[in-house]
């Protein structure tokens, strides 16, 4: 913050006196402060005051009316439900966090709050309303809204080719850089967290883009979880480069990203020549590119025309159910270099297997949480298999099912087990152990 620009003032609201203390003390260098004992205390204030208020810091645990009613009520609240909220939770818990964002909260500091993540997120949500309101200011100067990006505040799709466009018309002779942008792993975010959590997601990727680039260059959302950028008259190719490595590590290391940790972006440059005289000429060129990072282990920037590399060696696992939950896990928790397979037969794991060793595959997931007979039969078939090739299997019971749980142990061929429904954070720690175990092997 520069030393010029006003302090912006934040609303603390929290019922323990000792908690408001140690965030005045804690950031009260950066930032003014209100403060409020009660969900009740708080929604007076905004609703009498909320010009001066720039961010709530609101405790999601109190007495009365609590941080969820109170975010409720802010929807409704014309002077409330455009200024950012920032929950305090004590828990980590996914359905606490997923509630919140879904009743419109912004981000989420867990308590006891560490100032440097607590300063980080608020500057970055303060960003957020900032660049928010600078993109209103551009709404007016263009004269339409039709240009820009509800969600993200970018420009939309429409948008960015006709200025891509216009930019390789008028200057032809200018090197030019597009990137095209893709989120890894979104589908299996949506799936687990819902599509609240794969909002927020965007919106924070969005944010983490937009602020990597110059005011000239242009950034647009081109619908669902892609991004394109075109930096313009740039010197030389070094420079976006340079950029396309950072915004891969500042997603990857996830620095006081409030996302879920198998997110990454994949990259795909493409730099203009004479003859790419629209949009379209280019960017059938950074598509390719992006597929190479795909294709080459995801969370990676690929340039067209250097695309010599090849795909990382993956480990092949399978999964046996019929449940969508239970595939979409899964694929939210095994690494980027596993391949899951769904199968639905014996004889389809074989022809699957064909010429690969146990080094090649992580294992079998055996789902028998929906089995009536306790899945004694699908063990059965089983049996032989894992007898002919080694093949690690895990078993996935239903919770609280013990006869299924009984015939999984008595066949001595399962090598763990799961209960369902699935958790996801549980899920990505036995996966670590299992991968550590197939080094071993």
């Amino acid at each position: 913050m520069s030393s010029l620009q006003k302090k912006e003032t934040l609303l603390i609201v929290d019922d323990s006196k000792f908690q408001r203390v140690v965030i005045r003390q804690s950031l009260g260098e950066h930032f003014n402060f209100a403060e409020a004992v009660s969900g009740e205390e708080c929604l007076t204030i905004m609703e009498k005051e909320s010009d001066a208020i720039d961010l709530v810091l609101l405790d999601l645990v109190m007495p009365g009316i609590d941080g969820f009613e109170v975010l409720r009520r802010r929807q409704n609240m014309e002077g409330f439900k455009d200024t950012p909220v920032i929950v305090l939770t004590n828990t980590e818990s996914v359905s606490s966090q997923s509630e919140a964002f879904a009743l419109g909260a912004d981000e989420f500091i867990i308590k006891p709050v560490d100032t440097r993540i607590a300063l980080t997120r608020i500057n970055n949500t303060l960003g957020v309303k900032r660049r928010l309101q600078n993109s209103r200011d551009e709404q007016k100067a263009w004269k339409t809204k039709s240009q820009i990006d509800e969600m993200t505040s970018l420009f939309n799709k429409m948008t960015v080719e006709k200025l891509i466009t216009k930019t390789l018309t008028e200057h032809e002779n200018g090197l030019h850089a597009l990137m095209v942008i893709d989120i890894d792993n979104f589908k299996s975010v949506n799936d687990v967290y819902g599509h609240t959590m794969g909002d927020h997601v965007i919106s924070v990727i969005a944010g983490v883009i937009s602020s990597q680039f110059r005011s000239t260059d242009y950034v647009g959302r081109m619908g669902g979880d892609e991004f394109a950028v075109l930096m313009g008259d740039i010197p030389s190719k070094e420079i976006a480069l340079i950029k396309a490595e950072n915004l891969v590590n500042l997603v990857k290391y996830k620095e006081s990203l409030s996302i879920p940790e198998n997110i990454s972006i994949s990259v795909g440059i493409a730099f203009s020549d004479p003859e790419d005289h629209c949009y379209y000429d280019l960017a059938a060129k950074a598509d390719q590119a992006l597929y190479v990072s795909k294709k080459s282990g995801k969370g990676r920037y690929s340039v067209f025309g250097e695309e010599n590399q090849t795909p990382d060696q993956k480990l092949q696992a399978f999964v046996w159910s019929s449940s969508r939950n239970v595939t979409s896990m899964l694929e939210f928790a095994l690494p980027e270099f596993v391949h899951l397979k769904k199968v639905i037969s014996v004889e389809e794991i074989r022809e699957n297997m064909g010429e690969k060793t146990g080094e090649d595959i992580l294992g079998l997931f055996v789902d028998v949480s929906e089995e009536e007979d306790g899945g004694q039969a699908r063990w059965q078939e089983l049996g032989e298999l894992q007898r002919e090739h080694a093949l690690p299997m895990i078993a996935i019971c239903k919770e609280g099912n013990l006869v299924q749980m009984k015939c999984a142990l008595e066949t001595e061929v399962i090598q763990d087990l799961l209960l369902a429904p699935l958790e996801a954070n549980a899920l990505k720690r036995r996966v670590k152990i299992w991968m550590q175990n197939c080094k071993l092997r």
